[in-house]
């Protein structure tokens, strides 16, 4: 249903997220629709932002009513899709989206699919997409037992999740009982652990000096899937902790479209059918695998693409939800980088900083944002939250953005307290 200026109205499930406030309204504005967001209080980083929100945009506040109530509310503004970019949102956008009879978002069926890293292993070996072992526990010993079956090395993740989160190795049975018994100890009732076989990577796919994994931005439209880009990646940090992403990516043309296919077949062992997609994948020996598949976009991908090709996935994501095909991404003609300044998995609070300005200096830097403070408490469980800031650039090729890499850690000497673990293993 259009608004009365024949505008298409679209709403916005709002938390903490790949897209900002002012990123969505200005994509709004370039697909001709009208914005309103839908709020719940409950969240911190929205009950943060609400003062500002109020007065710029039109809210739909669903805090404390029920899946009905939100969705009578939601209902009264008419709108003509429902979407959200955060990954916490997902599955109340599908309850909402479905009892608005809205079809361009994921169904509750795939949002189910897309926020359960279980089931994603279960459809991905129905399907032959991958067949990744993969054992759920819900305590310590069922942890051992699992690694001691599904053969070690194995990865140790939560069944939810996002940003890396309380992921680890083990590299026998003993070691995946202890750091069970760790993750077990704050989890919230119920958690559950999953135990998988270690993806063993093949570094020379993408290059020494990159990650052995890359991820996919898939749009579909009706089921038909469209090739965003596939972004570049730069070498974990320990315990399995991103650094970074940069377009373009480094792979050979051949793997590159084994990437594109894998892809391709894992969206839809899931049954999606509109929005855009992100899909991790390992590259190893063997071939690409899949790691997992998020049903929204990518965390880093809305400023690499908007600052690499002048594309907003953004507004790309609003059109499908629009029920409308998103646009092609332009070449690049450099390559556009964020890099993360993680601190060492042992460090679990921040002395000092330091200087900057040899780190403003290095050639290929536009931005040093470094937000960490001197007393910060860290923790590796956090995953990317743990980060201390963030660098951004552009640099003419993958050569200079190696040499640049090469050179953040002499640049950057921030100071931290330990513990006596420094590692992951």
């Amino acid at each position: 249903m259009h608004s009365r200026s024949g505008s298409p109205r679209l709403g916005v499930v709002y938390d903490d997220g790949a897209a900002g406030p002012g990123e969505i309204a200005a994509a709004a504005r370039a697909c001709g629709a009208e914005l309103f967001l839908v709020v719940d209080q409950s969240s911190a980083h929205v009950a943060q932002l609400l003062p500002g929100l109020r007065g710029r945009f039109e809210l739909c506040d669903v805090s404390g009513l029920t899946a009905a109530g939100a969705a009578k509310e939601v209902a009264a503004r008419a709108p003509d899709g429902l979407l959200t970019f955060s990954e916490h949102r997902l599955a109340e956008t599908g309850e909402l989206a479905d009892a608005l009879g809205l079809t361009r978002w994921h169904s509750p069926r795939t949002t189910r699919r897309l926020t359960d890293k279980l089931l994603q292993r279960q459809l991905f070996a129905a399907a032959g997409v991958d067949t990744t072992r993969c054992v759920p526990v819900t305590d310590p010993a069922g942890a051992a037992a699992a690694a001691a079956g599904v053969g070690p090395p194995v990865v140790l993740k939560p069944r939810t999740g996002t940003g890396s989160r309380s992921v680890r190795r083990a590299d026998d049975p003993a070691e995946a009982e202890r750091l069970a018994a760790d993750f077990f100890r704050t989890a919230p009732a119920g958690a559950v652990l999953l135990v998988e076989s270690l993806l063993t990577g093949a570094p020379q796919e993408a290059g020494p000096d990159w990650g052995d994994y890359v991820s996919v931005e898939t749009a579909v439209h009706d089921g038909a899937r469209q090739l965003l880009c596939i972004t570049g990646k730069f070498p974990l940090e320990e315990p399995f902790r991103e650094r970074g992403s940069f377009v373009p990516h480094t792979l050979r043309a051949p793997t590159a479209e084994r990437v594109r296919a894998l892809a391709d077949a894992a969206v839809e062992a899931l049954g999606v059918r509109d929005g855009v997609v992100h899909t991790e994948v390992k590259l190893t020996p063997d071939g690409p695998r899949v790691i997992e598949v998020n049903g929204r976009v990518g965390g880093l991908v809305v400023d690499l693409l908007r600052r690499g090709a002048g594309y907003d996935v953004v507004e790309a994501a609003l059109l499908l939800a629009l029920g409308r095909p998103a646009p092609a991404v332009p070449g690049f003609d450099q390559v556009t980088y964020q890099y993360a300044l993680v601190p060492p998995a042992g460090a679990r609070g921040l002395l000092e900083v330091g200087p900057l300005d040899r780190l403003r200096a290095l050639p290929g830097v536009d931005l040093v944002d470094v937000r960490g403070r001197p007393g910060q408490p860290l923790d590796w469980r956090a995953g990317a939250a743990d980060r201390l800031g963030r660098l951004y650039g552009r640099v003419p090729d993958h050569a200079a953005l190696g040499r640049l890499t090469a050179a953040i850690p002499e640049a950057f000497r921030p100071t931290f307290t330990y513990t006596h673990e420094r590692g992951s293993r």
